[in-house]
């Protein structure tokens, strides 16, 4: 079996390879945005090369703009991959809805998934090669499935990080929170923040408090990137936003059978913002492999070292490279 050492950036050597590399890596992608049918301005990186005969596709999760992910594409940029990624609407560089930039807002979540599809078909499909792989995040999972659902067959392999099929709604049950955010929304508060959720305040972005990551070279970068560029920091989602997902992912389970690429599903033992069993099911369900990290935050691919360089081996061996 390879090491995956060859080809991931070590926390011991973190901060110097991601500013001198990584990040300079990434901004040598093209980019560009579509407009969706709302109207707003869509932000995408891609990076084709012509002796290149697959595509890699990367739907990030919530409040993460596409530059999060340059570590993740520094790591893949001699596995032969085009890679495209998206800032999700209300976030990154894409437009965002309300005069509070920091709020996660969305209509109807369906338009995540609108979006996603006129990306895929935009931008990506005219670069088709014979491959298309993708790896979603959280969120982005949520999307990226009921993408497939509608196109079971689009994506070679597709990898779902952390997907959120079940947000963790602690203390209260999944029924209450989607009654309650309903109430919000009936009552015209869905463009306000959720309870006890507000803006992004870097003072208040300690690596103690943080519950996605345990390594903290990693936790620095994302911190790093909204306090570097403000334009990119997200707070806390609306009202609005947090009906639609829990709307949204309801069901979620009822696609699997729809889908015919094979999955493989990452599952982080200690993940305090979605919980397993949604995911578990899920992956009964249809083509899907489970792996689970049980030391590990919610975001697997930006975990310390030992989580993450098992994760990104397991991506590497079911793709293939």
């Amino acid at each position: 079996m390879i090491s995956s050492s060859v080809w991931a950036i070590p926390e011991n050597d973190f901060k110097k390879v991601w500013m001198n590399e990584a990040l300079p890596y990434f901004r040598s992608f093209s980019k560009g945005h579509i407009t969706n049918a709302q109207g707003m301005n869509l932000r995408y990186y891609f990076n084709v090369n012509a002796h290149h005969n697959k595509n890699l596709v990367i739907s990030p999760g919530r409040t993460e703009p596409a530059i999060k992910y340059a570590e993740l594409i520094y790591d893949l940029k001699d596995s032969g991959f085009n890679i495209f990624i998206l800032d999700h609407q209300g976030q990154g560089e894409s437009g965002r809805q309300l005069k509070d930039p920091h709020k996660g807002h969305v209509i109807y979540f369906s338009q995540y998934v609108r979006d996603f599809g006129q990306f895929i078909e935009e931008i990506v499909t005219p670069h088709s090669r014979k491959e298309t792989y993708l790896i979603a995040h959280s969120m982005g999972g949520a999307i990226a499935t009921h993408f497939m659902s509608k196109n079971p067959e689009f994506f070679t392999k597709a990898v779902l990080s952390a997907p959120m099929f079940e947000l963790d709604t602690s203390p209260y049950s999944e029924s209450v929170a989607r009654l309650f955010s309903e109430f919000l929304v009936l009552t015209k508060r869905g463009s306000k923040y959720a309870p006890d959720r507000g803006p992004y305040l870097p003072e208040e972005d300690t690596f103690e408090k943080n519950d996605v990551t345990q390594s903290l070279p990693r936790f620095w970068a994302n911190k790093f990137l909204f306090t570097r560029y403000p334009y990119l920091a997200l707070g806390g989602p609306t009202a609005r936003w947090v009906n639609q997902n829990l709307k949204a992912t309801k069901n979620i389970t009822s696609l699997a059978p729809k889908i015919k690429t094979p999955l493989l599903l990452l599952q982080a033992g200690k993940d305090q913002v979605v919980k397993p069993t949604r995911q578990n099911s899920f992956c009964q369900r249809g083509d899907c492999e489970l792996l689970t990290y049980p030391d590990s935050f919610h975001e697997i691919l930006m975990e310390k070292d030992s989580i993450r360089d098992e994760a990104l081996r397991d991506i590497r061996l079911f793709f293939g490279f």
